[in-house]
């Protein structure tokens, strides 16, 4: 008998270490001719980018990687790159003025005490999943970005309310407690009426780019599995 083929490795990078928690089992389930592994990191990328743009973050985050499990690029057969929309393509109008630091989430506005600086944290993330929405590679590795909206909790637990690390963590074991053993009905959420936008791919980024869409719950991450044919 010949050597069994070498699994190469579909790279999800996260925004935080329950991202990983929540996911890692299921996709770890439903991507079983590949390895998965995670990338974390640690809070919103694009803005501690800085000057250097965003498809340049996310190749450090790669070669990062690659150099801590000493990986070749032809050892990765994708990155998907999974954010959360926090709300940040609202028109800038509607981002208000508030009397809380932490800010506070309406169906149409945002409000924070900070008001001017999350209107330039909004422009830098719109700029942002912009161009990487627009990739299909970088550095030669096939790419795809997908979002959640407002945040992972929101998409697919329907939590509207500000969560504490505590608490969040609490619903990352849920969620893997609940599929990690049934993944195909993690497919089925992120399939239904109350999760999926609906349309091709670029139709799901103009989608949630447009109006105060980035407030709704919402996600195009089951286009994912759609590609791999799941």
């Amino acid at each position: 008998m010949g050597n069994m083929p070498t699994k190469k490795v579909v790279l999800f990078l996260v925004e935080g270490i329950t991202d990983q928690m929540a996911l890692g089992m299921v996709l770890s389930q439903l991507i079983e001719t590949d390895r998965v592994r995670f990338a974390v990191a640690n809070g919103d990328l694009f803005v501690r980018g800085g000057r250097e743009g965003p498809e340049s973050a996310v190749r450090k985050q790669i070669q990062k990687f690659q150099s801590r499990y000493r990986l070749k690029r032809k050892d990765l057969r994708q990155v998907v790159h999974l954010i959360d929309t926090d709300g940040a393509f609202i028109p800038e109008e509607s981002v208000l003025a508030g009397t809380n630091a932490r800010i506070q989430y309406g169906k149409n506005c945002i409000e924070s005490l900070y008001a001017d600086s999350v209107r330039e944290r909004n422009r830098t993330r719109r700029a942002a999943a912009l161009r990487l929405s627009s990739l299909e590679t970088v550095d030669g590795i096939p790419y795809s970005i997908f979002y959640f909206s407002r945040n992972l909790e929101h998409a697919l637990h329907g939590r509207e309310d500000n969560l504490s690390p505590a608490e969040k963590r609490s619903l990352s074991e849920e969620l893997e407690d609940t599929y990690a053993d049934c993944p195909e009905e993690f497919l089925q959420l992120l399939r239904s009426k109350e999760v999926a936008v609906q349309g091709e791919y670029a139709q799901t980024w103009q989608w949630i780019l447009a109006a105060w869409n980035s407030l709704k719950r919402g996600s195009n991450f089951y286009l994912f599995f759609e590609e791999r044919g799941k």
